[in-house]
């Protein structure tokens, strides 16, 4: 095979960062700031702010609350592409509760929950998606000691869920404490995610009522192949089994039921197309009507008929699941997963984000043969049999904690109207440059 000459490469790998640059759309990473992290054992509640006077006074004094460390890097005020981390707390569960979606605030509140004393009710600014070098922040709950817990360590929510914490999926996107996530106990450094992993905003969504949710009923399994060609490999998705049959007779294997997806438009959902390329044996799929447009100009076309592999939510409500979506530049291969374990473990690829939300085919996400849907809880109403599995961002609280405080940290205020977050989806600079290089590299070969 001919290697591209120097003068070639370099010009081809200028021209895909020129037109994947997302600089315009970053945030000042000179504004970050500290998010510190504390924990109460006695209260069970795990407690989150920039402010050290607040966290020094209010928390630590007198030994309520105890150090954690540095948990994240984000921001004070509004910054380009970010949005707000609402900052919540329920006095009598004892709880401090964050999240960037609106919807769930406003449930929150209808709960018991309230706008902790914060300036614009907002713990700080995040990311909505994997933009700028920003890493997700997982947030996870315990239904017996009613306690949201936030880390960017992915190990640590693994621990922590078989201590009785349920994984919620992505609070929000933020800059990475060390490393590995892990909470810093002094002075941490903002650890970026390579530019590989940086990706460019390119459309705006506007967040769905949660009370606007698809006919469960109409659920139908998207099938997941895998096929390994040569020195590449190719994942493959589906809901129509005769298509499937017919993969699986030429190189395809069958991994099981990989989603639960719609296949006519419901409410609150959106298209997911698909996409292949045969230069390099990629399926490609993305609810980004942009992010299509960008990687048919790529040597992508249309995979179906309607250009769609099925519909799901664009984010997480209705008790819907992440889709994590994964790259291996090696292999030139797009891989999906709801599994969490799964997506962490895959050699070779770096998670690109979330491709939408859907309905799970099992606890943990991992494909199943001829699986059910797992419906995950919808309702706030606290009660004894409520157990929530897999990555709920609607929470449904377990038995009432008999730990009772009058006060948390800071004075819960009234509940104004919260603000409209809007969020958005993502073209991957990451795709963009890795695409750009393969195609060349073939052409030249």
């Amino acid at each position: 095979m001919t290697v591209l000459s120097c003068p070639l490469s370099s010009l081809l790998l200028t021209v895909a960062l020129v037109l994947a640059d997302p600089t315009s759309s970053c945030a000042d990473t000179s504004s970050l700031i500290t998010l510190f992290r504390a924990y109460s054992g006695n209260a069970s509640d795990h407690f989150y702010t920039t402010n050290v006077s607040e966290l020094d006074n209010d928390a630590l004094l007198g030994g309520t609350y105890t150090f954690e460390g540095e948990a994240t890097f984000l921001w004070s005020t509004s910054q380009p592409s970010t949005i707000p981390l609402f900052r919540l707390y329920n006095q009598d569960f004892v709880d401090h509760f964050y999240t960037i979606s609106s919807d769930e605030v406003l449930e929150m509140i209808d709960q018991g929950w309230a706008y902790d004393n914060t300036p614009n009710h907002t713990a700080g600014y995040v990311y909505p998606y994997s933009i700028c070098g920003a890493a997700p922040i997982y947030r996870l709950f315990n239904p017996k000691s009613v306690d949201h817990f936030y880390t960017m360590n992915i190990a640590e929510s693994q621990d922590a869920m078989k201590d009785g914490y349920q994984d919620q999926g992505i609070a929000g996107f933020a800059m990475l404490p060390s490393v590995d996530g892990s909470a810093v106990n002094d002075s941490a450094g903002p650890f970026f995610l390579p530019s590989t992993m940086t990706a460019l905003p390119e459309s705006q969504e506007t967040a769905t009522s949660s009370s606007s949710c698809a006919d469960n009923a109409n659920v139908v399994p998207l099938l997941r192949a895998h096929a390994r060609t040569g020195t590449g490999q190719d994942h493959f998705y589906t809901t129509n089994s005769s298509e499937m049959n017919a993969a699986l007779l030429n190189t395809y294997s069958f991994e099981g039921d990989a989603a639960f997806v719609w296949s006519t438009q419901e409410a609150s959902t959106v298209p997911l197309y698909r996409l292949f390329n045969q230069i390099v044996n990629d399926h490609f799929y993305t609810i980004d009507a942009n992010e299509s447009n960008v990687v048919l100009s790529l040597g992508y076309a249309f995979d179906t008929d309607n250009h769609i592999a099925g519909y799901l939510y664009p984010y997480s409500i209705c008790g819907a699941s992440p889709i994590y979506r994964l790259y291996n530049p090696s292999t030139t291969d797009h891989f999906y997963t709801m599994s969490q374990t799964e997506s962490a473990s895959a050699s070779g690829y770096v998670v690109e984000g979330i491709a939408g939300f859907a309905l799970l085919p099992s606890v943990d996400g991992q494909p199943q043969m001829s699986a059910s849907p797992l419906l995950l809880p919808v309702s706030l109403k606290p009660s004894a049999s409520t157990l929530g599995y897999g990555f709920p961002t609607t929470i449904a609280l377990g038995p009432t904690s008999s730990i009772v405080s009058n006060a948390g940290i800071g004075s819960p205020t009234s509940s104004p109207n919260s603000e409209e977050v809007s969020q958005s989806t993502m073209a991957r600079r990451a795709f963009i440059i890795s695409m750009l290089w393969s195609v060349a590299t073939w052409i030249f070969s």
